[in-house]
């Protein structure tokens, strides 16, 4: 009976043979795909149509730079996301530790005094057990090796997440760096304009002590000195907080006001570079994006938990080999006992035969998880291409309203110069030379803010079509 069982199994395990082979083809192919992912990604950073090359913060900025690869390793933020990589490297560990062998044992030494009913006196017995063994999985339906794939594919979704999530901080740092230049030339502003009201309220109090004018006349020049110092502590006070909250997000010491730029430097605009890459990107048919690389693996990973659901009632097998001592009766005289050694090796067999329609619930809810990530990646693909759409013309108007406030601004540089000319021959006042350089510094504010407007709006696109060079500054993790 026993030979013709073993028979038995050898033939289920050669049946087997063939369909066990082609689930692990499958896989490794599907394994090199995935290994591919990261590098067929990484090649779309490196291609910039000419006429972007001045089109980010730092390249405008050479300053910016250094902070941004800098915050790689000292930003709080990506320390913790660094943290995130080592467990989801430690997460495949344990998910590829089911395809491995387990061994494991108990070993026991006693010392016991026996008082025997068929012996006179107590008897000194030493006893020692001991059990080792070795578990390996041998065919548990693909189910080992589809756990294994899901934590593969989950340690390329946290490095989809590593590199995704500096984007979105360099994106943050440029408009923080941004910020910080318009908040110092506002911070100058307030300070010239408090200069300037506090010599009208001196020239002012100089007429009230000569009673030129009266008490009244004199509380509007106090009010607006009043005012403007008001402005000026704000101004530094925003200035100071905003180098502060800098300072925490990219990982660094608090900049001096000296270290600031006292200008964006003028961007240029290539609709024809920005057409280029949205014609690019819409041809795809899966798009490259971080939500959409996630989504897509997402629905793979739940085709294996489907897999793994439909093994659950099916019988699993493992070889198994050890050794074991322990005692053993071989007399009716279930008092003598003797020492067994043992050494065995085999095949053990798991099987859950019912579980109360657990089964059939479970793969019902995985066939539905993945109908919601399918549909959800349909709906996900129709708006990452309405939403490139949007941003290029979104970068459009703000590059027309860049142009005309740099034009604004030009025509403020000419007009303070022609003022100052005219002051020089008598024709002009300091009042008017002071109204013209604040014109000037209202179209400096207005130019930088079209400037930062412009070069964020290019940086939340190129993140979009997964073009950021910024995310050259990752090593490969």
């Amino acid at each position: 009976m026993s030979g013709l069982v073993a028979r038995r199994f050898d033939n289920f395990l050669i049946a087997m043979e063939q369909p066990l082979r082609r689930l692990v083809e499958h896989v490794m192919n599907k394994w090199r795909l995935l290994a591919a992912l990261p590098l067929l990604t990484g090649g779309l950073f490196a291609a910039t149509p000419a006429g972007l090359e001045h089109s980010t913060p730092e390249t405008l900025l050479p300053q910016l730079d250094g902070i941004l690869k800098n915050a790689v390793q000292q930003s709080p933020r990506m320390l913790n996301r660094a943290l995130d990589l080592e467990i989801a490297e430690n997460n495949r560990i344990q998910a590829r530790a089911n395809l491995l062998p387990s061994a494991g044992g108990y070993f026991s030494y006693v010392q016991a005094s026996d008082d025997r009913a068929d012996l006179s006196g107590r008897q000194n017995v030493t006893k020692v057990a001991y059990n080792f063994s070795i578990n390996q999985p041998v065919y548990f339906w693909g189910e080992r090796r589809n756990n294994d794939r899901i934590g593969a594919i989950q340690l390329q979704l946290s490095k989809g997440s590593y590199r995704d999530g500096y984007r979105m901080l360099a994106q943050e740092i440029r408009s923080s760096y941004l910020r910080l230049i318009v908040q110092k030339i506002s911070a100058k502003r307030a300070r010239f304009y408090l200069d300037v009201t506090n010599n009208v309220l001196a020239q002012q109090e100089e007429r009230l002590a000569k009673k030129v004018i009266s008490e009244l006349d004199i509380s509007a020049a106090r009010l607006n000195a009043e005012q403007a110092q008001i402005g000026l502590e704000r101004a530094e006070f925003d200035l100071a907080t905003a180098k502060a909250s800098f300072a925490r997000l990219a990982g660094m010491q608090i900049m001096d006001d000296a270290a600031i730029p006292v200008e964006i430097p003028a961007a240029t605009y290539s609709a024809g570079a920005f057409d280029q890459l949205l014609a690019g990107f819409l041809a795809q048919k899966d798009p490259a994006t971080p939500e959409a690389f996630n989504l897509r693996n997402q629905i793979e990973m739940e085709n294996l938990n489907y897999a793994n659901q439909k093994t659950r009632l099916r019988p699993k097998f493992s070889a198994v080999l050890g050794t074991s001592q322990d005692e053993q009766s071989y007399s009716i005289n279930v008092a003598n006992k003797y020492k067994v050694n043992s050494i065995f090796g085999g095949i053990s067999v798991n099987w859950s035969i019912f579980d109360g329609f657990t089964t059939g619930a479970a793969i019902r809810n995985s066939l539905a998880r993945r109908r919601q990530l399918e549909s959800d990646y349909r709906q996900l693909t129709e708006r990452l291409a309405q939403d490139a759409q949007t941003q290029v013309r979104q970068i459009n108007f703000a590059a027309r309203d860049m142009s005309i406030k740099d034009r604004f601004l030009v025509s403020g540089e000419g007009y303070l110069r022609t003022v100052q000319d005219d002051f020089r021959r008598g024709a002009k006042s300091e009042a008017d030379v002071n109204q013209a350089q604040i014109g000037l510094f209202d179209a400096q504010i207005n130019a930088t803010l079209a400037r930062s407007d412009y070069l964020y709006k290019v940086g939340d696109f190129l993140g979009t079509v997964v073009n950021d060079p910024v995310l050259a500054n990752l090593a490969e993790k």
